[in-house]
C-alpha cells in the first residue's frame, strides 16, 4: 500500500492504491482518493500527516518513533453501508418490536441481532443461510459469531409470529408517516424451487415463471399507494389467483381493522364470486375487465368510438405518455354496468326439485380506453403470434396445436364431419379478423359510483407498484432461490423478506423526497460499495475507509448518517458503529 500521484487536467492528485496480483499479472486497485495536492495542501494535508502520525506512533516509544509502514497488510474488507438500513430498522423500533416476541419464550440467543443480520444480508448480499453464517464478519459489527442453528431457529420464531409483526409494522406505519390506506393493491406471483418433492406447502401449478416441473408457493401481496408493503399471504403451490382473495379480506377486515377500502387489481382476481366477496366485506374494488367475455351489446357500445373524450391539458394525469406524444391518442368514456352474479348458496339445504342457484347484480361502472399506443402493441403481438402459427401451418404440425392457448387460437383445420384423418391446417382468418377489433381498448369495472373516471384510471396504473414489488423480491434481492425445505422455515425466510422489502421501500421514499430517484439495485450497488479495509500496522488494527459513489454519500446525508474518518483505529470504529444500536 503506497501513495500515488496522477496528473489530470493540469492537476496533481493524490490517493492511497494497493497492489495484487491477477492471472499472474501485478495490478493496483485504488483505496480512497485523497484529493487534489494543491487542495490538500492549503485546507489540512498537513493535519492529515499528523493524524496519521498519531496512529503510527508506538505506544512504548517515548521518541515517537514512527511505526513502520512497510509492514502494513489488509486483513479483510467489511461493508458498513448497511447502517443506512440499521438506521430505518431504529425508526420502525424493530428491535423493541422483537424483543417483545421472545419476552416470554425461552431464547438464549440473540435473537435480534441475527434477524437484523439476516435482513441486512437479503438487501445487501442474498445468500443461503449456510452462506452468511461463514461470512457474517463481512458486516461491521462487535457480535460473537452466530452459529447457523440459530438463523434456523429466528426463523421458526418469525413464522410463529408473522401476525404480529405484520400488524406492529402496520400501525407504526400509519403513527409515523399518516400512511394512507384508502387505496390498496394486490396481486399474486409464484416463488418456485429447484425441486419436485410436495408437501403442505409447496406443490406443482400454474407457473408466472413459467417453471411447470417444479414445486412452487404462491404469494399474495398488499401494497398501499407509495408502494410500501402492507401485508402477504402464502399459499400452497397449486392456488389459483382468484381463490386468494377471501384470505386477504380476512386480513384487512379483521386484522388491520380497515373498513373502507378500495381494492385494484388485475385480471386475476376478477372473478364475480370474488367481486361480491369484496362487496360483502364492505370494500370497493377497481378491477381489469375481461371485455372479450362480455356480453356482444356490452361489447359493442365498448367498441362506439364517437363518444370517447380525450384527456384535458388541466388533466394531470401520471400515464400522460400515451397523450399528444409521437402522435399518440389516449380517450375514455364511462359506461353504466350492471354485473349479474349467478352462484349457489352453500348453507341452502340440497333438494334437487328447488333450484339452488342465486341470482344477484352488482350495479358498476365501467371505464373504457382506447390508446393508439396500445392498438399498434396488440397488432404487432398479433403479427407475431400469426408468424408461429403459419411455422406450424406449413408443416401440417397437428400434434403442436392441442389447446387454443397464444398463437394457437389463430390455427383451425378444414375438417369435414365424414374426414377424420385427412384434414389440413389453415389460419383462421375469422378468428384474427374478430380479434383485431378489440385493438387498443381497454376496460376497468369499478363499483364506486362516485369515483372519478381519471381517477380510477389513475389509480389502476399504480397496479404496476406491486409488479415492480414482485420483480424487485425475486431479482434484487433474490428472494429466491430458497435453501429451505421445511414449511415452517420458508414461512419464516419471507417474513424476514417482508422485513427487507418495506426498509428497502421506505428508503426509497426518504430519496425520492428529496428528489433523489435511483433504482434498487443502484441503492444496493452504492451501499456495498461502502466498505472499511481492515489493516494491521505492527500488530495493531486499524479503519481505512474505501472509495464510495456519489448516491452512497446522498443516502448518508439524507438519513443523517455521520460519514467515518478515513482512517480510524479499533476504538474509534467502535464507537463510531455503536452510535446506530437501538
Amino acid at each position: 500500500m503506497f501513495v500515488k500521484s496522477t496528473r489530470s487536467k493540469g492537476h496533481d492528485y493524490l490517493k492511497i492504491v494497493e497492489s495484487y496480483r491477477e492471472k499472474g499479472k501485478s495490478k493496483h486497485r485504488t483505496i480512497v482518493n485523497l484529493g487534489r495536492a494543491d487542495i490538500l495542501a492549503e485546507s489540512g494535508l498537513e493535519n492529515i500527516i499528523k493524524g496519521l502520525q498519531k496512529y503510527l506512533k508506538r505506544k512504548d516509544d517515548e521518541q515517537n518513533m514512527i511505526r513502520d509502514i512497510s509492514t502494513i497488510e489488509e486483513k479483510s474488507r467489511i461493508n458498513y453501508g448497511y447502517v443506512a438500513f440499521q438506521t430505518l430498522w431504529n425508526k420502525y423500533s424493530l428491535s423493541e418490536l422483537l424483543n417483545k416476541l421472545i419476552c416470554e419464550r425461552k431464547v438464549e440467543f440473540d435473537f435480534i441481532q441475527t434477524v437484523f443480520l439476516m435482513v441486512v444480508n437479503q438487501l445487501l448480499r442474498p445468500s443461503s443461510k449456510y452462506y452468511l453464517q461463514r461470512n457474517q464478519d463481512s458486516y461491521l459489527s462487535d457480535e460473537k459469531n452466530i452459529p447457523l442453528h440459530h438463523f434456523y431457529r429466528s426463523l421458526d420464531i418469525l413464522a410463529d409470529n408473522k401476525l404480529a409483526i405484520e400488524n406492529a409494522l402496520f400501525s407504526k406505519n400509519r403513527d409515523l408517516f399518516n400512511m394512507q390506506v384508502d387505496i390498496v393493491f394486490y396481486d399474486v406471483t409464484t416463488f418456485h424451487f429447484e425441486s419436485q418433492l410436495q408437501d403442505d406447502l409447496r406443490d406443482f401449478g400454474f407457473s408466472k415463471a413459467h417453471k411447470y416441473n417444479e414445486i412452487q408457493v404462491v404469494l399474495g401481496m398488499l401494497i398501499d399507494c407509495e408502494g410500501r408493503p402492507i401485508g402477504y399471504e402464502l399459499y400452497p403451490g397449486n392456488t389459483f389467483d382468484s381463490k386468494t382473495l377471501l384470505r386477504i379480506l380476512k386480513k384487512l377486515k379483521t386484522q388491520f381493522n380497515l373498513n373502507k377500502v378500495i381494492i385494484v387489481a388485475d385480471k386475476g382476481i376478477n372473478s364475480k364470486l370474488n367481486l361480491k366477496h369484496i362487496k360483502d366485506n364492505g370494500f370497493d374494488y377497481i378491477v381489469s375487465a375481461r371485455i372479450k367475455n362480455m356480453k356482444k351489446s356490452v361489447q359493442k357500445k365498448i367498441l362506439f368510438k364517437k363518444d370517447y373524450h380525450r384527456i384535458g391539458n388541466n388533466d394531470l394525469c401520471y400515464w400522460r405518455e400515451d397523450f399528444d406524444k409521437e402522435n399518440n391518442l389516449f380517450t375514455y368514456k364511462e359506461l353504466d354496468y350492471t354485473n349479474v352474479i349467478k352462484y349457489k348458496n352453500e348453507n341452502q339445504v340440497e333438494d334437487h326439485k328447488r333450484n339452488k342457484w342465486i341470482q344477484e347484480e352488482l350495479v358498476e361502472k365501467l371505464i373504457c380506453t382506447f390508446s393508439s399506443k396500445r392498438a399498434r402493441k396488440d397488432a404487432k403481438d398479433r403479427e407475431r403470434a400469426i408468424e408461429k402459427a403459419m411455422k406450424v401451418i406449413s408443416n401440417n404440425n397437428k400434434s403442436a396445436v392441442s389447446g387454443k392457448r397464444g398463437y394457437k387460437r389463430f390455427v383451425t383445420d378444414d375438417r369435414e364431419e365424414s374426414v377424420k384423418d385427412n384434414y389440413h391446417l389453415k389460419l383462421d382468418e375469422e378468428r384474427i379478423l374478430e380479434e383485431s377489433k378489440f385493438d387498443g381498448f381497454y376496460a376497468i369495472q369499478c363499483s364506486d359510483l362516485a369515483l372519478d373516471p381519471l381517477k380510477v384510471i389513475d389509480n389502476y396504473h399504480y397496479l404496476f407498484k406491486v409488479e415492480e414489488s414482485f420483480r424487485i423480491l425475486k431479482s434484487t434481492m433474490e428472494t429466491r432461490p430458497i435453501f429451505l425445505w421445511t414449511p415452517k422455515r420458508i414461512k419464516g425466510h419471507f417474513v424476514s423478506c417482508f422485513i427487507a422489502f418495506l426498509l428497502e421501500r421506505e428508503l426509497e421514499l426518504c430519496l425520492r423526497r428529496r428528489d433523489v430517484d435511483f433504482s434498487t439495485e443502484r441503492i444496493k450497488e452504492a451501499l456495498n460499495k461502502m466498505e472499511f479495509s481492515e489493516i494491521e500496522i505492527e500488530g495493531q488494527k486499524y479503519f481505512l475507509k474505501g472509495k464510495h459513489n456519489t448516491l452512497a454519500s446522498k443516502i448518508f446525508a439524507i438519513l443523517r448518517i455521520k460519514q467515518p474518518l478515513n482512517l480510524m483505529s479499533n476504538e474509534q470504529t467502535t464507537e463510531y458503529m455503536a452510535k446506530f444500536k437501538n
